[in-house]
């Protein structure tokens, strides 16, 4: 029974995680415009900006990440709010915070494929962090998004964080998410 139970849940997620069914390349525009929101994003979770990261989804987006799942802008201003805070806690008295300068995540090497409709799109695209007084890569995974064009503007319907240095985060090996996405995702867990 649970042999089965996984096999259906890892079917659903494939599902779920796979390209639109008719999909094109982006255009010019449609890629900059993606690109600037993935921008945004990152900005807004290296400066600890609860408001201008939530923004950067869909009214009803869902984050996935290393903590949980987060739904809705208010849930997920409350993550970077959350984070922000225990931040703050942890300072030492007199020390100042760093902001951004102290946690930088980069992105690269974007996949983007948008419906035939131009109103919603997948993208995959990895990432790392640096941070410390003495830079070095603290942190590195790659997102799995769905992105919904609202008004003439992206924003994330869904964002699937992977945190590969974290155990149990990582993926399975061979199995390129470009080219196998209706099997990439089916044996990662919530």
């Amino acid at each position: 029974m649970r042999m089965l139970t996984l096999a259906a849940v890892s079917v659903a997620l494939a599902a779920s995680l796979a390209a639109p069914a008719v999909a094109r390349k982006p255009t010019a525009q449609e890629k900059a415009d993606i690109e600037t929101l993935a921008g945004h994003y990152i900005f807004a979770i290296d400066w600890r900006d609860p408001e201008a990261y939530a923004a950067t989804f869909a009214p009803d987006g869902v984050l996935n990440y290393g903590g949980g799942q987060a739904v809705g802008r208010e849930e997920i201003a409350t993550v970077i709010r959350s984070l922000r805070e225990r931040e703050l806690a942890n300072a030492e008295d007199g020390e100042e915070t760093r902001g951004g300068g102290y946690n930088q995540h980069f992105v690269s090497n974007m996949v983007i494929d948008v419906a035939e409709d131009g109103n919603s799109a997948t993208e995959l695209a990895y990432w790392f962090a640096i941070s410390g007084e003495d830079p070095a890569i603290s942190s590195f995974g790659h997102y799995k998004d769905e992105l919904v064009k609202i008004d003439g503007e992206w924003f994330y319907a869904s964002r699937r964080t992977y945190n590969e240095q974290a155990e149990g985060r990582g993926t399975f090996h061979f199995f390129n998410p470009v080219t196998n996405p209706e099997r990439y995702g089916a044996h990662v867990e919530d």
